[in-house]
């Protein structure tokens, strides 16, 4: 039982590392991928918009077809080798379209990864301690989105496509550690019957829906300021070179890294709900700083504040996603998966007209929409619910 457990927390890490660890490493390299394939701003950001998207449709289902038919450790194994091959044809793509293609290969890889590493966490683990491993979870994807940009603007100094060598060997490790270490979870299985009316519960319950769109603020938040923050620093007037502005972007993970270390604690001891609202209020005070003071001159300092708060707010939504309903584990993860990620996809691109029409002021007062809507919408929830 203690080595089930040690394998799904090794596990649920590489896969909460890997994804930003690979999606982070491209932001401080847009200069070099636009030269080399002679390409404007709008494909920069598809290069994350189409890796997301079909990361989002498919997370609806493959945590579904993990609870009634194949399990846990079949559809790791899909996703690892998925992730791989688009990994290995994103380094020999020869134009802009092989290579977004790739990217999107890579997304159908991570859509059977992460949701099904976050159901075995609870399926493993009692709900005492959920919130603590759930903080391993954030620990590790803070430390991927830490380390993807610092190591992307070294890397991008040498060859920018041998960010791509790198997360294939993250999915080769993933793919072995699966195969020989990770033995199939026993849990009840629903079969096909009632897998219209289990995606129907899933997706009309407004508790999955409303902590899923929570999510989606907030990688839509993160996504969109460093997306177009590095369409304005890397370029005149502040010239930024891809090594320092990814030693910022760094600056903005280790503040996630610390916020880590805390948020499974307090969301075990405080409550889930409470460190929730904490974080969203504290979150719209950040990012409308960049309104009112010379953003630039404090950019460091700005992005680990946001980083921060933002991993604190994760954790424990990540944790009560896991709870909503134990049989259905595999589903909602995937639905909450799908909605949060969505806002990963639409961020790099979909505030693009907002940014030519009203610079990076509009982007983020589109932002702390967001932010405030799910603040809003969680605090009807608490005092209408018994969510914990």
């Amino acid at each position: 039982m203690m080595q089930r457990r040690l394998i799904v927390i090794i596990v649920l890490v590489i896969a909460a590392f890997s994804g930003p660890f690979g999606g982070n490493m491209i932001l401080p390299l847009f200069r070099h991928i636009g030269t080399d394939f002679n390409v404007n701003q709008f494909y920069l950001g598809l290069t994350i918009t189409l890796y997301m998207i079909p990361f989002c449709i498919l997370q609806l289902f493959s945590g579904m077809i993990s609870d009634m038919f194949y399990g846990r450790r079949k559809m790791l194994l899909l996703g690892a080798i998925i992730y791989s091959l688009g990994a290995l044809s994103s380094y020999f793509s020869p134009s802009i379209t092989v290579f977004l293609l790739s990217r999107m290969l890579q997304g159908m890889g991570s859509a059977f990864i992460t949701p099904i590493s976050m159901a075995l966490v609870g399926d493993v683990f009692e709900a005492d301690v959920r919130g603590k491993i759930m903080g391993f979870g954030a620990l590790s994807t803070t430390l991927g989105a830490t380390l993807g940009p610092l190591v992307g603007g070294f890397i991008g100094l040498i060859y920018w496509r041998y960010v791509f060598l790198v997360m294939l060997l993250f999915g080769l490790i993933l793919l072995s550690l699966v195969y020989f270490f990770l033995p199939e979870v026993d849990f009840e299985r629903s079969g096909g019957k009632e897998i219209f009316t289990t995606l129907k519960y899933g997706i009309f319950n407004f508790s999955v829906i409303l902590i899923g769109f929570m999510g989606l603020a907030l990688f839509f938040t993160r996504l969109s300021i460093y997306t177009f923050l590095s369409n304005i620093v890397l370029y005149s007037p502040y010239n930024l070179p891809s090594n320092l502005w990814g030693f910022y972007l760094f600056a903005a993970g280790l503040g996630g890294v610390v916020a880590s270390l805390i948020s499974g604690f307090l969301t075990d001891f405080v409550g889930r709900r409470k460190v929730v609202l904490i974080g969203f209020l504290s979150l719209d005070f950040i990012i409308s700083l960049y309104l009112l003071i010379d953003w630039f001159r404090y950019l460091p300092l700005l992005l680990f504040t946001m980083g921060f708060i933002i991993t604190f707010s994760f954790t424990p939504l990540n944790t009560l996603a896991v709870e909503i309903d134990p049989k259905l584990r595999g589903t909602i993860s995937s639905i909450y998966g799908s909605f949060r990620f969505i806002g990963y996809a639409l961020g790099p691109v979909a505030p693009y007209p907002v940014f030519v029409l009203y610079g990076f002021s509009g982007v983020i007062f589109l932002d702390i929409t967001l932010i405030s809507a799910g603040f809003l919408l969680f605090l009807y929830l608490f005092r209408e619910t018994t969510i914990s």
